[in-house]
């Protein structure tokens, strides 16, 4: 069946297959099609390919899942092309998992694990090659067995029973349980099917509840067809069919803008959003155990007057560092301030377009704020086809989205001595029609005892209270997209946001 893995790809990661290297020996066990709707519009196919192959004189099964998705977003046309895969003993244990990612034009991130132990030894291909181990457990159920999981439990109305997959956009294992439900009438291909229903949940990552997945089962106890409410896309529909029909041509005229269903509308206008001092913002979030916890607190806002699942968000702007750090004030972790594998200050160009950027100038927060004006001046296209690129990739190309802006901005700063980071939230974008609240990425920097925000994409020196944050991220140690689950978080607990106040 097909994982619950569908909330990962649609505002934050485009993907592109990998196909593991040719073994003649491989002898086709299953290949299976489905077709995708999304909102009720077909968008693509998910391709599930099970092989038989020997290896060092034992046989294995490797299986593949590839998803096709065509997009748009904000107007872009966007393809969506993603595999993962395990291998797996004859007896149902994961031996190795593989991924492979784009992160931008002509940037590949290659994920694949080993098993070894209690430990998976994970391997990672890029710009910046990188291996490191994290926990595995043997229960771990790999692609090929998950298919037949309802039958080999025998599955009927009422039972329930859990199980643990690999997620490789965030290199963990997440606990899934799943629920056996009634049976109902479902139509598929125009024809009415009393199908068994089952619901499967993964386990919180955190304070993060992943979405869950229904799937309907045939009389094999065999899943023919899937939904998920993915965050940023919309309702995802799986149906089982012939390859000749998963890859008949999507019709882009009748395909959603993922970049519109992600925007969350707000009851008000503010007339100067990025120029006020200050704006009170109510949220609710039903779908949200501790929803006073699903925002940030920081020295430019601060959640108040939590009462169940509403709370205010008090925002600021925060234009200027302090003269000098308050006493006692304790300095940022070398983590903000050392290249890593998305913040990449260490690479040549980034480091080029630093000194370009800061010349003779000495006085850190005028730093940051020639390097905003340098991005926001120098990068030349601001489309929304690129996903995750690394800020040495940006340094190149000088492409994408607020993403990029904020990564090499925050890169450069390093680069230049100024501990930086990015933010990782919303901001007010008024709509011809409507203000909303949209997904947004921006950077903060480390002056004077002070965490202070830039916008690249904005470049006015500073950010108002139309900046609203949700986390922030070093991203020391990370080569996957753990950073952007509060973000999950916020979008799957279904929020509404009203305008309360606004100083002037």
């Amino acid at each position: 069946m097909v994982r619950a893995c569908a909330w990962c790809l649609g505002v934050f990661v485009l993907t592109t297959a990998t196909t593991a290297a040719p073994e003649p020996a491989a002898k086709p066990v299953r290949d299976l099609w489905d077709a995708i709707y999304l909102d009720g519009n077909r968008t693509g196919y998910a391709h599930t390919l099970v092989e038989e192959v020997e290896r060092d004189g034992k046989k294995i099964l490797r299986t593949n899942l590839t998803l096709n998705l065509t997009l748009k977003r904000m107007g872009d046309t966007v393809q969506i092309h993603s595999e993962t895969g395990t291998e797996e003993t004859m007896d149902g244990k994961v031996t190795a998992v593989s991924m492979k990612q784009a992160l931008g034009k002509e940037q590949m991130l290659a994920l694949t694990g080993a098993v070894e132990g209690k430990q998976l030894h994970v391997k990672i291909k890029g710009k910046a090659n990188l291996d490191r181990a994290i926990p595995w457990n043997s229960e771990v159920v790999g692609l090929s067995r998950e298919l037949d999981l309802f039958k080999e439990k025998k599955s009927k109305p009422g039972d329930s029973f859990s199980y643990l997959h690999f997620e490789p956009t965030i290199n963990s294992v997440v606990a899934v349980k799943a629920v056996v439900k009634e049976p109902e009438e479902i139509v598929i291909d125009k024809v009415k099917r009393k199908l068994l229903r089952a619901e499967a949940k993964p386990d919180k990552i955190g304070d993060v509840q992943l979405p869950g997945t229904t799937y309907w089962l045939d009389d094999d106890l065999q899943v023919i067809r899937s939904a998920v409410d993915a965050p940023g896309l919309g309702k995802m529909v799986l149906v089982r069919t012939t390859k000749q029909e998963a890859l008949r041509d999507v019709l882009p005229a009748k395909i959603g803008d993922i970049g519109l269903t992600q925007l969350l509308p707000l009851n008000r206008r503010i007339d100067a959003p990025h120029e006020s001092a200050g704006v009170v913002y109510k949220i609710t979030l039903p779908g949200d155990d501790d929803p006073a916890t699903a925002f940030a607190s920081d020295n430019r806002q601060s959640v108040k007057n939590a009462r169940g699942k509403e709370f205010e968000l008090h925002v600021k702007a925060l234009r200027q560092p302090p003269a000098k750090a308050p006493e006692g004030t304790k300095e940022p972790g070398e983590e903000y301030s050392k290249s890593n594998y998305y913040i990449n200050s260490a690479d040549a160009k980034v480091k080029e377009h630093a000194k370009a950027a800061v010349g003779t100038e000495t006085d850190p927060w005028k730093k940051a704020l020639r390097i905003e004006k340098w991005v926001k001046t120098n990068m030349k296209i601001q489309n929304y086809t690129e996903a995750m690129a690394t800020a040495d990739h940006v340094a190149k190309t000088l492409e994408g989205d607020c993403t990029e802006h904020a990564m090499l901005a925050a890169a450069m700063c390093r680069a230049a001595n100024v501990p930086a980071r990015t933010a990782i939230g919303l901001v007010y974008v008024d709509m011809r029609n409507q203000a909303v609240l949209g997904y947004h990425m921006w950077t903060e920097v480390w002056v004077r005892g002070e965490w202070l925000s830039l916008d690249a994409t904005l470049g006015r020196g500073s950010v108002g209270p139309g900046h609203v944050k949700i986390t922030d991220a070093s991203w020391h140690d990370t080569q996957s997209l753990k950073p952007l689950l509060p973000v999950m978080r916020v979008m799957l607990g279904k929020p509404t946001i009203e305008v309360v106040r606004v100083s002037e």
